[in-house]
């Protein structure tokens, strides 16, 4: 799994920090790309790992959906997570073993 590098985060700014997994034994998943995005706006990952990304403080609409080399996107899920002043919000996305929905889990972190 890659792990992003460290994020600044200025004023009015906490930060997200997204980890995308799938179910071991998976071939679709390892040949499809992982697309993130945050209340609408596609963000830059490069596959699956964890990713940090720095955001303004306070609510936010977290999206990832699977995009396979061909054929249709999958294992879409969505959820709201709230980015405290200062503060990190993890994310927690896991892929689906069955290439339905996947799942978001929210914790917020100090």
């Amino acid at each position: 799994m890659m792990v992003s590098e460290e994020v600044a985060v200025s004023i009015g700014q906490g930060m997200l920090r997204v980890t995308l997994a799938y179910p071991s034994l998976t071939r679709r998943y390892r040949t499809s790309t992982p697309q993130l995005s945050v209340d609408g706006v596609d963000q830059l990952v490069e596959g699956w790992g964890t990713h940090t990304l720095a955001v303004a403080a306070g609510p936010h609409r977290i999206a990832v959906r699977l995009v396979p080399p061909r054929g249709e996107p999958f294992g879409q899920a969505e959820a709201s997570a709230v980015v405290e002043l200062g503060g990190q919000t993890a994310v927690d996305y896991r892929a689906s073993r069955f290439h339905r929905r996947g799942r978001i889990t929210i914790a917020r972190t100090v």
